[in-house]
């Protein structure tokens, strides 16, 4: 598995994650659960934007490294 395959299965995994926890929020019958839950599907959006940081970083990089070669 090469770099961008496994920040693109990183993203995938953090989706499914937030996904799962914002049924779980709207299944939620006390305000303070579905609290909890919308946190934790917040926390997975922020895990989403860390590999798309890398993606773009890492991009930057080879390209950089492309250009001295």
């Amino acid at each position: 598995m090469n770099w961008r395959q496994f920040i693109r299965v990183m993203k995938i995994d953090e989706r499914a994650a937030q996904a799962k926890y914002k049924v779980a929020a709207k299944a939620a019958k006390s305000q303070a659960i579905r609290d909890i839950f919308d946190k934790l599907a917040y926390e997975e959006k922020v895990h989403i934007d860390v590999p798309e940081r890398f993606e773009r970083d890492l991009r930057t990089l080879l390209a950089e490294e492309k250009k001295q070669v």
